[in-house]
């Protein structure tokens, strides 16, 4: 059974990966958010290693902003994208 610490909420936002600059500005789609980290739609073979730091551009009507830039850490890798914790925001 999955335990989370936050609820996750279905939601689908544009994402701009701004680091790693291999990668280009790479434009994704989250599958669902929650307050601690959100899933990236993307093909396994594209997706970052476990334990990756990127920093994104994400819509920011959430927190009130017109866009907010975050860091988070890659904690797992599916077929359909990777799983991602926000490292430096807060609610």
């Amino acid at each position: 059974m999955e335990r989370r610490e936050q609820e996750r909420q279905k939601v689908s936002l544009s994402v701009e990966v701004l680091d790693p600059p291999h990668l280009g500005k790479v434009q994704l789609r989250t599958r669902d958010l929650s307050k601690k980290g959100a899933f990236i739609l993307m093909s396994r073979g594209k997706c970052l290693p476990v334990g990756r730091v990127l920093s994104l551009r994400m819509p920011g009507v959430l927190w009130g902003e017109e866009t907010s830039t975050v860091s988070a850490r890659v904690i797992h890798v599916t077929d359909e994208g990777m799983g991602l914790q926000f490292l430096d925001f807060d609610f």
